[in-house]
């Protein structure tokens, strides 16, 4: 489930294809995604594990291909605070929240 309104955002997906090239950073895929901020702190009381090294928190639906080392780009308009507008994220961890015997979403730590 997903109940709150998103924020879209562009996803730079790295390293999806078999690739033996020296620059291999130029292999990538860009798609747009819905992002909702997470609050850590509420994380912080359930026991949720924290990376110290991460500046914030997304929760993302449990369909996107998303993995560590991959960019989070948030486009013009979406957000009203300037340090969030054209800054690009980099995912450091991602993990899932289950409910009920299943990945409902999962949560991704970004620097």
């Amino acid at each position: 489930m997903f109940l709150v309104n998103g924020m879209r955002a562009s996803l730079r997906k790295f390293d999806r294809v078999a690739n033996t090239s020296a620059y291999d950073d130029q292999n990538y895929t860009d798609v747009f995604i819905k992002v909702c901020p997470y609050n850590v702190a509420q994380g912080l009381r359930f026991g949720i594990y924290t990376i110290p090294e991460a500046t914030g928190y997304y929760v993302v639906k449990r369909n996107e291909d998303i993995r560590e080392g991959d960019q989070i780009t948030f486009l013009n308009g979406v957000s009203t605070s300037p340090e969030v507008k054209n800054k690009i994220h980099t995912v450091l961890k991602i993990q899932d929240n289950w409910i009920f015997n299943r990945v409902e979403n999962k949560i991704v730590a970004v620097k």
